[in-house]
Order: C-alpha cells, then structure tokens, then sequence
C-alpha cells in the first residue's frame, strides 16, 4: 500500500458553546466591555475566535492584561492565539510571562507545546507536553500531542506508551483512538490497530476520516468486504477526500469492479489531478476493461507526474503490445528494466 496514514494534532477547542452565531457575537461585545471582570473578557476572547475573529479576541486579551496583568489565563490564552495567528515572537514573549508568574499552570505548558509544534520544534513540543502531564496526568490533550511529538523524534514506543495513557485517561477521546491506531499499523501489531479504529469509529460515526483509517487498516489486511463498508462510509461522509477515493478504488481493483474504480479515480483526479497513483491505477482499471486507448492516456500523464516508476512504463508495454505498436512496447519494457536495475 503506497499510503501512510496521518497522525493527527491536538489542538482542542476554545470553547464549546450552542450558541447561535450571531447571538454569540453579540453576547462576545457584551462581555468584552466587562474590563473589571476577566473571567468575562476571557469569554468575549474565546466566542470572538471562534467565530473567526481572532484580531478582535487578540484585541480583547489585550485591554483585559492591561486590567489584570498578572492573570495567568488571560497571558495564556493570549499567547495562544498570538501564536495561531503566526506572531511567534511575541507570543513566546507572552507564554513566558505567564510562566514566570505561575511555572505550575498546566495549560500554559500545553499550549507553548502547541506553539512549539507550530515552528516545527519537536523536541520543545515534547519537553512542554511533559511538562503538562506531569503537572495534570489528566490532560489527554496533552498526552495525545506527547506521543506526536515522540513519533516526530522517532520514539515509536515512547509515542505508543502516550498514547495507551491517553485512551486510559480518555476511553472517549477519538483522537487518541485514532493516532494509537495508527502507531499500532506502522508496528504491524494489525488486530490492535482495526480495534483502536474500530472505537474512533464508534466514537465519532459522523467523521469521514475514523472510517477511512479503518477501511484502509482493513484494506490492508485483505478484509476486503468490511473495508468496502468502510470506505463507501468515508467517501459518503466526506466525498471530497481524495485518499478516501483512492483507497475505495483499490478496493474495487482488487475485486474486479474495474468501472466502479473507473468512477472513484476519476473523482480523485479531479480533487488532486497532480497525484501520479491515481492515473496509474486509473489505466490499470482501463486496460482491465480493455479500454487500451484510455488506458495509454491515463499512464503517459503518470509517466510525466512519476517519470521514474517502473509499473507505469511496464503498463504502457502491455498497452502497446494490444495496439500492436512493438517498437514502442519495446521502448516501454527496456525503460521499465533500467529504473528496476
């Protein structure tokens, strides 16, 4: 299988609130003008973020320090957003601030993993995530980012033992379900893997990508019946995932639903018409149906996308041979043999 599942970041929600959008906004310019109430500032700043307004959230944390300079949350959150909105500087500025006012503030830590992890700094995303369990052994946010960023630094069994403490912490949390999943496929431990998606599956029925983890874990493994029922689901669910397509394809190639991959390769063409797998599969389900012409076409825009693939250049052999043009089979195999060398 050319495909490597994604291992997924915790970034956690600001908020989790039922409002109306307008009705929220409204009530967030509201609580804004409350700058003797931090409690009330921050709330303004987390309903002004998500509805997307994260300069005026900035705006509003920054009137609430100047009311209430030493509140660690309100420079916590501040810092957050500073570095979401990609003002790293300042917001490494912030965080430590808010630290140096309260070293045993566990989201604070969190989120300067989460701003680490931003800039790519690995091993600065580890060492603030412990922090933050060490702190909070409860914070399976943080939990499940320690065991990205062990992944990241190539600690596979130090990014599983995360993980596993996460769903302890957590048995709910679809995130970790699915990043112990898929840990658990790059260790080949294959039953553990199809269980943990099986229960992000569970968890979050409505999400496109728990039930392509699982098609494809299933896929992988020869379960071709259950990974259909998968896949069909992810596709469904969410119809514009490429990878999604183009696992159901394969799925289709390989019990002889050469049309059905047709349909499937063509709509993952159209979303990412750049991916040299899905015309190469697209021309395999071609020349399965005898559309020589077709097929020819598809692998001569594979070849220019992966010019060094040999299965593309070997097809267009065989796809040659049926048109009967042997010098340019020829030319096809001979270039196929030199990339295998």
């Amino acid at each position: 299988m050319d495909h490597a599942l994604p291992l997924s970041l915790s970034e956690g929600a600001l908020e989790n609130d039922a409002s109306r959008d307008g009705e929220r906004l409204a009530l967030a310019e509201r609580l804004a003008e409350s700058t003797a109430n931090p409690e009330a500032m921050l709330q303004a700043a987390r309903f002004f973020a998500l509805e997307g307004r994260r300069d005026r959230a900035i705006d509003t944390l920054r009137q609430a320090i100047l009311a209430h300079p030493r509140d660690v949350e309100i420079l916590s959150l501040l810092a957050d957003l500073l570095s979401r909105s990609g003002s790293f500087e300042e917001s490494d500025r912030v965080v430590r601030q808010a630290l140096d006012l309260d070293p045993t503030h566990a989201e604070t830590w969190y989120r300067r993993g989460l701003h680490a992890g931003r800039q790519g700094f690995a091993s600065a995303a580890r060492e603030a995530y412990e922090e933050t369990v060490r702190l909070d052994e409860r914070h399976v946010r943080a939990w499940v980012n320690l065991g990205l960023a062990r992944a990241d630094l190539g600690d596979r069994r130090a990014a599983i033992r995360a993980l596993e403490r996460a769903v302890v912490v957590d048995p709910a949390c679809t995130e970790a379900h699915t990043n112990l999943g898929i840990l658990y496929v790059d260790e080949g431990l294959r039953e553990e893997a199809v269980a943990e998606f099986r229960d992000a599956v569970r968890l979050s029925p409505e999400s496109g990508e728990t039930h392509f983890n699982l098609g494809w874990a299933l896929l992988a493994h020869e379960e071709l019946e259950q990974a259909e029922g998968a896949l069909e689901a992810a596709t469904r669910i969410d119809p514009r995932n490429a990878e999604s397509l183009y696992a159901l394809a394969l799925l289709h190639l390989k019990v002889g639903k050469n049309a059905a991959a047709v349909t499937s390769l063509k709509a993952a063409i159209a979303l990412r018409p750049g991916d040299g797998r899905f015309h190469y599969h697209l021309a395999v389900a071609y020349n399965n149906l005898e559309a020589v012409d077709q097929a020819i076409l598809a692998l001569e825009t594979a070849a220019r996308l992966v010019p060094d693939d040999p299965r593309i250049h070997r097809l267009l052999g065989v796809a040659f041979d049926k048109k009967e043009l042997p010098s340019r089979a020829r030319e096809a195999y001979r270039r196929a043999a030199a990339l295998c060398e």
